[in-house]
């Protein structure tokens, strides 16, 4: 059923069952997924914990997702193409610093791919993926969704956006926060009807740096909880940042941060100048984009994306600490109606 082919010195690709080509490293994958009566017909793509193939299933055509860790640590990790991938803040050998790297442990992958399929049982919304079934292959959990069809959402003004805004609003009204939103996990039809796919489980430690807020890292304790309601909002507050970071690069073209700076923030060896200039230059850029945005946007773009400040504070800060901001704009961000703001700065 498989023969190897090479395509060049680099990369090895298998052909499965007449379709279309398999890199070899997913060989055995493949190979496993069909002996449990799927015919695997190609890899749909790779993302930070695990791969994805189309197959079907019968008659049906379905998607599987299978954990797949990466197999290096590397701090060069395809710094270009990968900036929205999840990640695993970790600290290096001395201890001195905190770098971004792909998740490499198995336990890890599984972990978050059978709290992915848990997640996607939780909500029977429209706009989110079923899941059709857990699978193990091996040692690696995996599940079956339907094949989602469309592309990745596209960051400019029109239907898949003001869609996106309306599920997020909605399925935060039931409590079901997605947790990595992001252009790649929002998969877009010909009518502009969306589908998520990927919510990361509540609670994880993996993050997305290009599309994570500068507040969680600026000041960490006040989202750092236990209470899995907390944990929650946290995901919540994410949603959110995610939103308006993309719909500041739709509306303005241009968002206050990305996944640069986030890594510096993260990153213990970069110097507390480097930081503050990060800050300074993150509240600069907001006010430059606050002025390209349609008048609905302004002041939910504004409540989600403001930086935080530094814990050195002194005083600031223990007043920051005891008014709970945190909370409090959480809860203001989740008494506006983003579906309703992106649909009439669209059609206005």
């Amino acid at each position: 059923m498989f023969a190897r082919r090479a395509a060049n010195t680099h990369r090895l690709f298998v052909a499965v069952a007449g379709e279309e080509s398999i890199p070899a490293e997913y060989a055995d994958l493949a190979e496993g997924l069909e002996k449990q009566g799927l015919a695997i017909e190609s890899v749909l793509g790779r993302g930070g914990v695990g791969v994805v193939f189309a197959a079907r299933q019968d008659d049906a055509k379905v998607a599987v997702k299978i954990a797949h860790p990466h197999v290096a640590e590397s701090e060069a990790w395809s710094a270009t193409s990968t900036v929205q991938r999840l990640r695993v803040p970790k600290l290096t050998a001395d201890g001195l610093a905190v770098h971004c790297i792909p998740a490499v442990s198995l336990s890890l992958c599984n972990r978050v791919v059978q709290g992915e399929t848990v997640r996607l049982l939780d909500t029977k919304d429209e706009a989110v993926v079923r899941s059709l079934g857990r699978i193990q292959l091996g040692n690696r959990q995996g599940y079956l969704m339907p094949r989602v069809t469309g592309d990745a959402l596209s960051l400019k003004p029109g239907p898949g956006l003001t869609n996106l805004a309306r599920a997020i609003h909605r399925l935060h009204q039931v409590d079901w926060p997605h947790g990595d939103l992001k252009p790649q996990n929002v998969r877009v039809n010909a009518d502009g009807g969306v589908t998520l796919i990927d919510p990361l489980p509540v609670g994880s430690e993996l993050l997305t740096p290009e599309f994570s807020h500068m507040n969680f890292l600026v000041a960490s304790p006040l989202v750092d909880s236990a209470d899995p309601r907390d944990r929650r909002m946290v995901a919540r507050h994410r949603d959110l940042v995610a939103l308006a970071l993309m719909v500041s690069e739709a509306f303005a073209e241009m968002r206050p941060w990305g996944h640069n700076e986030v890594a510096r923030m993260l990153d213990r060896s970069v110097s507390m100048h480097t930081k503050r200039m990060d800050l300074a230059n993150a509240r600069d850029r907001l006010q430059t984009l606050l002025g390209k945005l349609p008048k609905p946007l302004k002041a939910f773009v504004s409540l989600a994306l403001e930086p935080g400040i530094w814990p050195e504070e002194g005083p600031i800060f223990a007043a920051y600490l005891q008014a709970r901001p945190f909370e409090t704009r959480c809860d203001a961000l989740s008494t506006l109606d983003v579906g309703a703001l992106v649909a009439e700065a669209t059609a206005g």
